[in-house]
């Protein structure tokens, strides 16, 4: 183990030494105060104003609340805004950023301006309508961006390193934005030809996972580990769309368990005690994908940095109510080798310990429907209609959890005591 974790630390170690890599993490950190603000009006949307919210459902707002409906409308336009504003800023500032440690000058912002230019047209084209909500979701997705902007950046720094010295700065000037706008259209055309192609191919990987996991009697422990495993591999390499998001959604188990419910009023004989609700969404997933309630709960009780305990304490309100992508930008998570290994262990073993308790009958499945945004920690207790067994045992997942994030954290803390905040630029 040990040697594991000082080649992991050497190798996160020499990856920050490249320049595109500095500019992912550069750029994660100066979005990440609108991605702070954006997960908060989400949490206050889907609890207060979604139809089957945690606080709409015990507070009625909908009839109490005088002009529900518009509050609802606006909260919900200003999170979609927000987060398409944070994916348009991932192009500029990645293009920006590498340009920058590249050529190590001012350019008046025509990398980050360009890339912002290229994706929005992208975001635009892809979406299956011109409505906001349609739009926030084509541009949930975050590796694209990013890609873009690196791409874009990357260019812009090739050619002004090979800018000539002989010819006038008016003909270059002309030349060069001649180059430039040049590459945009074509740049624009091949990346949404590209976009467009292979959105094809996830759907049809989707189906094939989907058939997969569908084949047989019933959803088996196995089946969820991996619908959940690459669910969580895209999350860490920012590819958050519906393949990722949705690839266990698909269970039909969930129906029969609440049809049997209807009629029995008994959790301990449901005919499908293991499925993606009773494991992942009860036990695998508290604080979000990867565990990071555990995660932010270790890095406050651990870490020593400052800045990395800063964002913990500003998002841990955020992991109670499952959201961790701000937490993800912070510190950060999003292509960091040093928690590639805990975001996908954390999920297995806390899936683990809750399908044994299940299985040798210590606590029932949890089945029953519970209201959305549920903080994380209490979804296993309310879906067993208050059975405090299915609370310790969460609680226990948590605790192992965080013992599984321990020894990553102190590699976080290391690398940021030999290299400063190296990891927010």
């Amino acid at each position: 183990m040990v040697t594991v974790k000082n080649h992991l630390l050497k190798f996160t170690q020499k990856l920050y030494h490249w320049n595109l890599y500095r500019a992912i993490l550069a750029t994660l950190w100066l979005v990440f105060p609108l991605e702070f603000v954006g997960v908060t009006f989400h949490i206050i949307y889907e609890t207060c104003f979604h139809e089957n919210g945690i606080l709409e459902t015990a507070w009625n707002l909908k009839t109490n609340l005088p002009g529900f409906q518009d509050l609802a409308y606006l909260l919900k336009s200003t999170n979609d805004l927000t987060f398409i504003t944070v994916s348009l800023l991932l192009a500029f500032f990645s293009a920006e950023k590498l340009y920058e440690l590249h050529v190590r000058q001012s350019h008046e912002h025509l990398a980050g301006i360009t890339s912002l230019f290229i994706y929005f047209l992208l975001i635009v084209e892809t979406a299956s309508s011109l409505d906001l909500p349609q739009i926030a979701t084509v541009a949930s997705n975050l590796l694209i961006p990013i890609l873009i902007g690196l791409l874009t950046g990357f260019i812009y720094s090739f050619i002004e390193r090979r800018q000539p010295t002989k010819i006038t700065t008016s003909y270059w000037a002309t030349t060069h934005l001649i180059a430039i706008f040049s590459f945009l259209i074509v740049f624009i055309g091949a990346l949404s030809f590209i976009i467009y192609q292979t959105q094809l191919y996830p759907n049809y990987l989707f189906q094939q996972v989907q058939n997969l996991f569908q084949s047989g009697k019933q959803p088996t422990f196995w089946r969820i580990i991996l619908a959940t495993t690459l669910g969580n591999l895209g999350h860490f390499l920012g590819i958050i769309n519906e393949f990722t998001t949705n690839m266990g959604n698909h269970f039909s188990s969930e129906g029969a368990n609440l049809a049997y419910l209807a009629v029995h009023h008994s959790l301990w004989k449901v005919p499908y005690p293991i499925n993606l609700h009773t494991l992942y969404d009860s036990y695998g997933a508290l604080g979000g994908n990867g565990m990071l309630l555990a995660l932010g709960s270790t890095i406050l009780l651990r870490v020593k940095n400052q800045q990395t305990r800063l964002v913990a304490r500003l998002t841990f309100g955020q992991l109670l109510f499952d959201q961790g992508e701000a937490l993800m930008f912070g510190v950060p998570i999003l292509f960091n080798p040093l928690f590639f290994i805990p975001l996908l262990l954390a999920p297995f073993l806390s899936m683990t310990i809750g399908y044994l308790a299940i299985s040798m009958h210590l606590v029932p499945p949890a089945a029953y429907v519970i209201p959305y945004a549920t903080p994380g920690i209490l979804r296993a207790f309310l879906g067993t209609n208050g059975n405090f067994g299915a609370l310790a045992v969460s609680l226990l997942c948590v605790c192992v959890s965080g013992l599984v994030y321990y020894p990553f954290v102190n590699l976080l803390d290391q690398f940021t005591a030999q290299n400063g905040d190296e990891l927010n630029v």
